[in-house]
């Protein structure tokens, strides 16, 4: 049965009009008739007598109001809690360490989805963001855009290229830009695996046929930056990550065929919090 149906049976019993009952269920009245004549054709019953007066329920529809009524309660009383519940309960936003540390602190520290708050959570690569976002862990997630599903809401953000990094003093200071095969045989700094940035670079440099030459796996975060300072190796870093570690002792330089950029996509499993959070992010930018 239609819990519409039962909610204009209910209201029109309550009302004992189903003009009134209408007003309260905020439809018109042919609406509100026509649901009542939906239950009664699956019930086989007749439900209401219509007199001059409005209508009385008839035997069996006493009967069906007796059993209804406590039921469409309960359905109120859930509908409620669900709603605080879902204000009350935070929306889970799922990025990748560089995202959750350059680019979203400042973008949605300032965001508001009916009243809800904010939980980031990051996770290492994009596989395990959109498996936690599929499984309903998460409401949306900043990925690259390599990653994303058909069967999710997707928009593109941005693109950036990817960077070599030195020490200072290195033999390639003087260089404005270096290939791909410059870098295969230097000894080489990534994050611990599994990453998406440090799978790019090996599959890269194995697709020019060297091996990478990796000498050093640290954690995520900036420790990458300053085992290059400290003259153990170079990496290679997207271009975000770069440009707010100038403190450290190192420079960059482009990459002139590190195959394609980096590409960011925001990812949702409801176009609502999707759409909604992409408009907030646009304005963001164009201030």
């Amino acid at each position: 049965m239609n819990t519409d149906w039962l909610q204009s049976f209910v209201e029109a019993a309550n009302q004992k009009s189903l003009s009134k009952a209408a007003n309260v269920n905020n439809i018109s009245q042919p609406a509100l008739s026509k649901h009542i004549r939906h239950l009664e054709n699956e019930l086989d019953v007749l439900l209401f007598h219509r007199t001059s007066k409005g209508v009385e329920l008839t035997k069996e529809g006493e009967r069906l109001y007796a059993r209804i009524k406590p039921v469409i309660a309960e359905l109120d009383d859930i509908r409620r809690e669900l709603r605080t519940f879902r204000r009350d309960h935070p929306i889970a936003i799922g990025s990748l360490p560089s995202l959750a540390t350059y680019y979203l602190p400042s973008r949605i520290k300032e965001f508001n989805f009916l009243g809800r708050p904010i939980h980031l959570m990051m996770q290492n690569t994009s596989e395990e963001l959109v498996r936690a976002l599929q499984e309903g862990r998460l409401d949306a997630v900043f990925i690259d855009s390599l990653y994303t599903k058909n069967s999710l809401w997707s928009c593109e953000l941005f693109t950036e290229p990817y960077c070599a990094v030195f020490p200072l003093g290195h033999s390639f200071q003087s260089r404005e830009a270096v290939e791909l095969a410059d870098l295969c045989k230097e000894p080489l700094i990534v994050h611990q695996a599994p990453c998406d940035t440090r799978k790019r670079i090996v599959n890269q440099m194995e697709s020019l046929g060297y091996k990478p030459n990796i000498v050093s796996e640290v954690a995520f975060g900036d420790f990458v930056f300053g085992a290059v300072s400290a003259g153990m190796g170079i990496t290679i870093s997207p271009e975000m990550l770069v440009k707010h570690v100038s403190h450290q002792q190192i420079f960059t330089l482009p990459i002139t065929n590190f195959g394609e950029k980096r590409s960011i996509s925001l990812v949702t499993r409801r176009k609502e919090i999707g759409v909604k959070l992409y408009k907030f992010l646009s304005k963001f930018m164009e201030e």
